[in-house]
């Protein structure tokens, strides 16, 4: 069986100490090592700095310096590559600090050292810088797709809104100008005009606020559910015919206050939106299930056939056509976006014409603060 080739560098000031390790490698079965040595530290650095080995196995005395040293100094010049500290019997304070700095893995040396113990604490190390390694790729991955997102925000909300802007007042001022001159149809292409241009502008709104839930961080509080209940109702403006019943005392969350609220308020808006008659009912509430706080918002309104039922929490899906509710269909969305984040779920139960009822989870851990 061919075994992979492994390059090993050993800073250790005892000969010996490299003679026994090359002894040991000699004999390992999963890799055929390349042992090269340097008995010092400042060789030590020169070495690593040329990226040329696959691991690094460095003793922690080494003279004035220490291995713990070499090992910053390392991590300082940017080594990515496993090292492996080699300490003495009940250095454990030396151990952890060696984790703690960046090793890979520390060992033992003495007479409880052998090959198998040096071979596998070798391969546990490149496999562990392995995983660090693709975790800071990954990492790097996501703070580039963040920043890509923040700057096709921006341009979002800047560049296209801009021309909208511009449209609607070409629009204003035709309406102004040329109105008297205008026939029936000219007024109503005019107001279609205006009308997609508020559509297109709600969209680019629903989107951006979409890119914020997640990305930024809100700083968490103690928040009174049922204090922020009553502030999301009025700013609601509930129509005249539609009754809210709150039959439950809301609980006080440990959340973002500002997510919250958008969680109520886009759910009762729905409601109201979706009322479909001047007069209704919604009912809204909470119970304690299974270590999570269960809410349920329920109207008599139009109701949503079960073949829905996810298709409505899809960003920019609505049931209606475009023209007969204004609606962008990031609501629902960007709720059960929060609701997740805090690691809850969301679901609708309803009967097409009878009404629906939304119901959502918060882990109780989020109020024990």
């Amino acid at each position: 069986m061919v075994r992979a080739k492994c390059k090993v560098l050993l800073v250790d000031d005892d000969e010996d100490d490299y003679v026994v390790t090359r002894d040991f490698l000699s004999e390992a079965t999963q890799f055929d090592f390349q042992l090269d040595w340097v008995d010092n530290f400042q060789l030590g650095l020169q070495e690593i700095s040329k990226n040329q080995h696959d691991v690094y196995l460095l003793d922690y005395r080494l003279g004035k310096e220490n291995g713990l040293e070499l090992l910053q100094e390392a991590i300082k010049i940017g080594c990515n590559k496993p090292i492996v500290l080699l300490t003495g019997l009940g250095d454990h304070e030396i151990d952890q600090q060696a984790m703690k700095s960046g090793a890979s893995d520390y060992l033992e040396k003495g007479h409880m050292l052998s090959t198998i113990l040096l071979e596998r604490a070798i391969l546990h190390a490149i496999d562990r810088k392995q995983f660090e390694n693709r975790q800071l790729e990954l990492m790097s991955e996501l703070a580039t797709a963040n920043q890509e997102l923040k700057d096709f925000a921006y341009i979002v909300s800047h560049d296209l809104k801009a021309p909208l802007r511009g449209i609607a007042s070409i629009a204003t001022w035709l309406e102004q100008d040329y109105g008297d001159r205008l026939d029936s149809e000219g007024h109503e292409m005019l107001q279609l005009l205006g009308g997609r241009v508020r559509r297109m502008s709600d969209l680019i709104d629903g989107i951006l606020q979409y890119s914020r839930v997640g990305r930024v961080q809100e700083e968490k509080s103690v928040v009174n559910l049922q204090d922020l209940l009553m502030e999301v109702i009025d700013m609601i403006a509930l129509p005249v015919g539609i009754e809210i019943a709150i039959e439950t005392e809301l609980p006080m969350v440990f959340a973002g206050k500002t997510q919250m609220q958008q969680v109520f308020q886009n759910l009762l808006s729905n409601a109201v939106k979706y009322m479909g008659k001047p007069e209704g009912k919604i009912r809204l509430g909470h119970t304690e299930r299974q270590g999570c706080w269960e809410f349920y918002i329920s109207d008599t309104g139009l109701g949503i056939e079960s073949r829905h039922f996810d298709k409505i929490f899809q960003i920019f899906q609505t049931l209606t056509t475009r023209d007969s509710a204004e609606s962008t269909g990031v609501g629902l969305a960007i709720v059960k976006k929060i609701i997740e984040i805090y690691g809850g779920k969301i679901w609708v139960a309803s009967e097409y014409g009878k009404g629906s009822t939304f119901f959502f989870t918060i882990p109780r851990l989020l109020d024990t603060y």
